[in-house]
């Protein structure tokens, strides 16, 4: 994925918000253990290590401590959240801009189904990953300090207590295998299930006439079970290191607490430094798990970052595809399955791609408007698909979408797709919700207005690129359209040749099997099995 997960600004404001974690808390527990020690010192009339010579104050420092920790963490909270929304928002716009830069033309490997899975499980593996680094660094942090303080105490204990760590290291190298193929197989089951759900609730009323409702019940049944297995493996596996991490810490603190026993009664450990010691341990317990946790969080983030940079990009393009254009033609030369297709068409001239099935047409239109958005970045280009998308906003959002608003320009793509005349009588419904889908309009409405947007974005650009430089003005733009008048009435349809074909600014390049556009184009091109 091309989109970090978090821009310099914002990764330089999570790491301020670890940093105020790890020095809270690795300062208040660091002196809260000192000061402990430091009360029982001064009762057996030791010197202190903090320097203070008063219990009270001894005890109202140990007493304000916590307090001090929990305030700070509660203003934290607020600043933790940020940056977590800020690093999903980051992680899913990165996705959805991976999914866009998909070529039309790519057999894609993936389902919506799958997608949404990725969206689900991949995006958030990925900002856990990250935000484990606010959970742990702070506790590695306090327990590198307090194998600092211990080894001035007792060098065998701090060594005694590292060996907890060790075993989860140990651990984890042996099983990392299994940790990510557990969990790529939990996540690919998971993707199996959504895309199943998709492709039910996508056709509903389809299964609801066919009679066969029990297979699919036991479809679902088998792969909801193969889902539950694979994820238990996941999950135990990770719950096992766990416990295994929290067990091995009190193991070895009873270890430690046996050898400690004899020192104290021959007068080598003061009351102080045991209390101190019992006290630092019960954060160091948790150093094997930190460790664990972090190690595998990263490996798990692996398996999303995989899987979501396995999402098919597609691939360059072949060296026999070029394509040149000038303001006075275009020229195409592409390999076709019956031999080399060229194409040669200029502003004002018309191309009809016909001839196989409908998939046929629709990817050899979408492979040429693929190589004119490799090729011709700078040049106003738009495609325009069978069912256009619509979403819910207004009816003039959905045809200016993405580009700036011109009511001149609105008013002229309107016009030449007949949305004017809908609209006449009551020129506020423009401004209207299209609905959830374009469910407020008509199938003619929604295929206009997909015109209409590809229209406007192409003058949009246009003018841009004239203000640029004066000799793009008259440059042409090419509309490429998948279905020109199969979704609306014939009066619309002649409307829509009439006012869309054959214009000297344009070179329009549709898929259709109409007769009527055959005999209004000026160049067809015949293709079968694309």
């Amino acid at each position: 994925m091309k989109k970090k997960m978090l821009s310099g600004r914002d990764a330089c404001f999570f790491g301020l918000v670890i940093l105020i974690e790890i020095i809270t808390y690795t300062t208040s527990f660091l002196i809260s253990g000192l000061a402990k020690k430091d009360i029982f010192n001064l009762l057996e009339g030791k010197e202190t290590t903090l320097g203070i010579a008063s219990p009270f104050a001894l005890i109202l420092l140990n007493t304000a401590i916590p307090l001090v920790i929990n305030l700070v963490k509660q203003i934290n909270a607020g600043l933790k959240a940020k940056a977590e929304s800020r690093m999903r928002k980051n992680v899913r716009l990165g996705l959805l801009s991976h999914v866009l830069d998909q070529k039309l033309t790519d057999e894609k490997s993936w389902k919506y189904g799958e997608t949404i899975s990725l969206y689900r499980n991949e995006c958030e593996d990925l900002v856990s990953c990250r935000m484990e680094y606010y959970y742990q660094l702070p506790r590695l942090t306090l327990s590198a300090a307090i194998l600092i303080v211990m080894l001035q105490v007792n060098p065998l204990f701090a060594a005694i207590s590292l060996i907890p760590a060790f075993l989860i290291l140990f651990l984890l190298r042996l099983l990392d295998s299994r940790i990510l193929a557990w969990r790529e197989k939990a996540r690919r089951s998971t993707a199996d299930v959504t895309g199943f759900l998709e492709n039910v609730f996508g056709h509903m009323e389809y299964f609801r006439l066919i009679m066969g409702r029990e297979k699919m019940e036991e479809l679902f049944r088998e792969r909801c079970k193969d889902r539950a297995d694979r994820e238990i493996r996941d999950r135990l596996l990770d719950g096992v290191l766990s416990v295994i991490s929290e067990n091995s810490s009190a193991f070895v603190l009873g270890i430690v607490l046996l050898t400690a026993l004899p020192l104290f009664q021959n007068g080598q450990l003061s009351v102080g430094e045991l209390v101190m010691f019992e006290y630092y341990y019960a954060f160091l317990a948790s150093l094997p798990d930190s460790v664990g946790r972090l190690i595998r969080r990263h490996r798990q983030a692996e398996v999303a970052k995989w899987r979501l940079e396995t999402v098919h990009g597609g691939g360059p393009l072949e060296e026999q595809e070029n394509l040149t254009y000038t303001s006075r033609s275009l020229r195409i030369s592409v390999d076709g399955p019956q031999g080399r297709i060229c194409l040669s068409a200029r502003p004002g001239e018309s191309v009809l791609i016909s001839g196989g099935g409908e998939t046929d047409r629709s990817r050899m239109l979408q492979r040429l408007f693929q190589l004119c958005a490799d090729q011709l970045s700078a040049v106003p280009a738009a495609f325009v698909p069978v069912s256009p998308a619509l979403f819910q906003i207004s009816i003039r959002d959905n045809i200016c979408f993405g580009e700036s608003f011109s009511r001149e320009r609105l008013d002229q793509v309107m016009e030449m797709t007949g949305l004017k005349e809908d609209f006449e009588k009551d020129p506020d419904e423009i401004g209207r919700n299209a609905g959830k889908m374009g469910a407020a309009l008509s199938g003619g409405q929604k295929k206009r207005i997909g015109i209409a947007r590809a229209l406007y974005i192409c003058l949009s650009r246009r003018n841009r690129s004239a203000s640029v430089k004066k000799d793009n003005r008259e440059m042409p733009y090419l509309l490429f359209i998948d279905g020109l008048a199969e979704a609306v009435d014939e009066r619309t349809g002649n409307l829509l040749i009439s006012r869309i074909l054959n214009r000297p600014d344009s070179i329009v390049i549709a898929a259709s099997d109409s007769e009527k556009l055959r005999r209004c184009m000026a160049h067809i091109l015949e293709v079968k099995n694309c």
